[in-house]
């Protein structure tokens, strides 16, 4: 059994997860700004991180993932869309006034993989780049950690330098006919959610119900 904890980061509010099982391991999903917040749930939990992932390389879904992967000894995997975004990374840390280090990927995943294996977390892969070149969402026992592809009531933004609108509205429809509808949404910004209330609820999302 998979649990997992939310965590919301020092910047832009953004969502950090740990998933857990019950041998205590645990994964860091989108490590932002807020090292200690990270440690000191790990801590209080007894948990032993694994692993680094992330949905792609905005730097406040990474500003903590150096701290993570130097600190635990840890791996770090993220889609090789995501190159370019870290090739800028001193630009983008400079730009939101952030003191961080650029992390070391030990694990590019192409963008056709379909799962990835970590110790005993087994995760389903989906590529839906949009937001950002590089975004791919990870799922596991219908837990979905999606990035900046939906929010609750929303999508990520389509307007920034490296997003692409219709690289987004291709990445939505293929999401929401790929898993379960009672899938749990656990995405980068704002609350948990489910993909059965977005499909219902969610303006850019309604066209997509069936």
């Amino acid at each position: 059994m998979y649990h997992y904890k939310k965590i919301i980061s020092r910047l832009l509010d953004q969502n950090i997860y740990i998933l857990s099982n019950d041998k205590k391991e645990s994964i860091i999903i989108d490590p932002g700004l807020g090292f200690e917040l990270i440690d000191n749930y790990l801590k209080s939990e007894n948990l032993k991180p694994i692993a680094v992932i992330a949905t792609h390389a905005h730097i406040d879904h990474i500003a903590s993932a150096n701290d993570c992967i130097e600190n635990y000894s840890i791996p770090f995997y993220i889609c090789k869309g995501n190159s370019i975004m870290l090739n800028h990374y001193d630009i983008m840390k400079a730009y939101m006034n952030v003191k961080s280090k650029k992390p070391n990927v030990s694990h590019w995943i192409d963008e056709s993989a379909e799962k990835l294996t970590i110790g005993s977390f087994d995760f389903n892969l989906i590529y839906n780049p949009g937001h950002s070149p590089g975004c791919m969402s990870f799922e596991i026992d219908s837990l979905i950690f999606c990035g900046d592809l939906i929010f609750k009531g929303s999508i990520g933004r389509t307007d920034l330098q490296t997003s692409n609108p219709e690289h987004m509205e291709q990445s939505l429809e293929k999401f929401v006919n790929l898993f379960d509808a009672n899938s749990t949404l656990l995405p980068g910004h704002r609350e948990i959610t489910t993909l059965d209330y977005e499909l219902k609820t969610n303006p850019f999302l309604v066209k997509y119900a069936k």
